[in-house]
């Protein structure tokens, strides 16, 4: 083979290389996202714990309400 065909060779993988990584790349980005966004929305579904017995249970839970309820309204 012909060194220009060579390089040519060389180029046109590196090419599809880089192209092929970064479509994966955004891929994975796009269903982390989705992962994330799925993991809130079932947190933010999940059914009332009943109030604990327990009165520091029941302190750490009002408290995590509380804190769920100003993250969403911020």
């Amino acid at each position: 083979m012909e060194t220009s065909s060579i390089i040519l060779l060389l180029v046109s993988a590196s090419i599809s290389f880089a192209v092929g990584r970064v479509i994966v790349h955004f891929r994975n980005v796009k269903r982390k996202r989705q992962a994330l966004a799925r993991q809130a929305q079932e947190k933010r579904d999940r059914p009332v714990e009943p109030e604990a017995r327990n009165k520091a249970k029941r302190k750490r839970q009002l408290q995590e309400i509380d804190k769920a309820n100003r993250k969403n309204s911020q």
